[in-house]
């Protein structure tokens, strides 16, 4: 309407504020009111967004942000490094020979490509002051890959290398017999990928990290999966649903699930373009242990006196069984294609006469009391993998050595060697420092210790001893004392290469396994062992210090005596090692 002549827009009640009471409250109502609550809600928004972003945590990324194709939001900076260094890892790398062209897929990790995302992730979880007050930049400030950020990879200083594997044939898991592929051999440095290869850290988290042309020295394998196919058909027509095993009159079997646990293959040695069935031994004859069937045969081979009564109990029943050539004749059984029974081979005994007469009752200590009866005696036994004491009886008895004190001067001129004192061509006793050694430890000669012990002296060569921990051992003119546990000091350091290098005790084992004086420790293995050891024998005193390396492991087994003899200890050696 007009008033006064000026147009005066019609106020109607709806563009009113109107008031609306609750109780003594009167709130105002109405579109006005509506917009100003509406900016003020938007305003109040943008503040809180800028109180966010202001306060949020320095080395923390946004809600929705992502580093190299990654979704990191809300992780420290160190968290997410650690996760994108697992994930890097992992990632694929595909590498082509230069020279033949092959090509190999790896994982980051073994193409020897290293990780490190600490800095990266530091400087991308960097929220700098302008990203901070641009409002709702947390929302578009998240897909961070960058190569102004930090170099996150790296590589390994080591070459990467896989031996070449041919195919074969093996069981599973489930326990079934497969043909599994062949793969290349490789040789190269991880360097020359950082070099040449096209890395992809981008907006993607898939896909190869990298792929190159290098220089790999690939090899070969000589056997393709169509011949370990066709020998998997061959061995699976002989195994059948079982497998007969027969000894003498007796005949047993054993499910095939058990013999496929035995079952290898390797390459043939005349033509390497095929496979070989082989055998686990011990594996064979495990199965056989638990099927009850070793024992059954070594109670046959007890009756039939081809092995000694004491195997024909569960504890030594293996023993009856030459488990190689038992293993030898089921590998060819199943290379023939033919099932058939395989004959079990007995174990040729070569010390068969030392076990008549040999106690069995009783501990291990028991049975070497009643064995030594009249004579003193003092034993120590180490297991040289582990240094784990297996039996010591008096074993720190100081005792007079006799000649088992030459492996302390054999000590004492290696480490003269080794520091440089001396080389193995410096002369003594007129041959050279090596040719002394070789006499005094073949032969037990006295003169080249004697000429050693009267250059270095007598309490030199017992200085050193002590510095070993051979702290009982004690040298003087007329007077040589050690004890069973020192001499096993001794034995254990040049096994260990902990007070000689391996140069050093090579040779010095060399000389042990060839002394002349083989009738106790060496007779008492026999074929179960290789013995490397040293005797010395004075008047009623006879003692052996041996290093045994045996099926059951290495040990230092070290038997003193004095009233005894040579056979007694063959006896003790056995039994002892029986018991092991």
């Amino acid at each position: 309407m007009q008033r006064y002549g000026i147009s005066v827009p019609r106020t109607t009640a709806s563009t009113l504020p109107s008031r609306r009471r609750f109780g003594r409250v009167s709130v105002m109502t109405g579109s006005v009111y509506t917009r100003r609550r509406i900016m003020v809600v938007c305003l109040g928004v943008v503040l809180l967004v800028e109180l966010f972003q202001l306060f949020w945590p320095s080395d923390r990324f946004y809600p929705l942000a992502t580093l190299d194709g990654y979704s990191v939001g809300s992780q420290s900076a160190q968290s997410a490094a650690i996760k994108l260094n697992a994930k890097t890892l992992q990632r694929t790398v595909t590498l082509t020979d230069s020279t033949t062209k092959t090509k190999v897929t790896l994982t980051a990790q073994k193409a020897g490509i290293t990780a490190n995302y600490t800095a990266r992730a530091e400087a991308a979880a960097h929220h700098s002051f302008a990203q901070r007050i641009i409002p709702f930049s947390w929302l578009f400030v998240h897909n961070t890959t960058s190569d102004d950020l930090p170099d996150a990879l790296g590589s390994s200083k080591k070459q990467t290398e896989a031996d070449v594997r041919n195919a074969s044939v093996k069981a599973d898991d489930s326990g079934k017999l497969q043909a599994v592929d062949s793969a290349v051999g490789y040789t190269f440095k991880a360097s020359d990928i950082r070099k040449t290869a096209d890395f992809s850290l981008t907006d993607s988290s898939t896909g190869d990290l990298a792929t190159a042309t290098i220089e790999m020295n690939i090899v070969q394998p000589t056997v393709s999966l169509d011949t370990a196919q066709q020998l998997l058909k061959t061995i699976n027509a002989a195994l059948g649903d079982n497998v007969t095993f027969t000894y003498n009159d007796g005949s047993w079997t054993l499910p095939s699930s058990s013999i496929v646990k035995t079952i290898s293959t390797s390459a043939n040695a005349q033509d390497n373009t095929q496979l070989d069935v082989t055998i686990g031994s011990s594996t064979l004859m495990s199965q056989m242990k638990s099927q009850g069937i070793a024992l059954q045969v070594a109670q046959k081979a007890v009756d039939a006196n081809a092995v000694p009564a004491m195997f024909a109990v569960k504890g030594r029943a293996s023993r009856a069984i030459d488990a190689d050539a038992t293993a030898n004749a089921l590998a060819s059984m199943l290379a023939s294609g033919q099932a058939a029974p395989v004959a079990i081979s007995i174990n040729q005994v070569d010390n068969l006469e030392l076990y008549d007469g040999l106690p069995t009752k009783g501990s291990t200590q028991d049975k070497l009391n009643e064995l030594f009866a009249g004579a003193t005696y003092s034993v120590a036994v180490y297991d040289l993998k582990t240094g784990e004491s297996k039996l010591q009886i008096n074993a720190d008895t100081v005792t007079t050595s006799a000649s088992t004190y030459k492996l302390f001067v054999a000590y004492s001129m290696i480490h003269a060697v080794e520091t440089g004192e001396l080389t193995w061509n410096s002369p003594l006793n007129g041959m050279t420092l090596s040719s002394c050694m070789a006499t005094m430890i073949v032969n037990s000669d006295n003169d080249c210790p004697e000429a050693w012990l009267s250059r270095y002296g007598f309490d030199t060569v017992t200085q050193q001893a002590h510095e070993i921990g051979a702290n009982n051992t004690n040298f003087a003119v007329g007077d040589m004392e050690t004890t069973a546990n020192d001499l096993a000091t001794v034995l254990k350091g040049f096994y260990t290469n902990s007070i000689a290098n391996t140069d050093s005790t090579d040779r010095l084992f060399q000389l042990m396994q060839t002394q002349v004086y083989r009738d106790g420790i060496p007779t008492g293995i026999g074929s179960d062992g290789v013995v490397q050891d040293k005797v010395g024998f004075l008047d009623g005193l006879l003692h052996d210090a041996a290093i045994v390396r045996c099926d059951k492991g290495d040990y230092a087994m070290v038997i003193m005596t004095d009233g005894s003899s040579w056979y007694k200890i063959a006896q003790a050696s056995l039994l002892i090692y029986e018991d092991l």
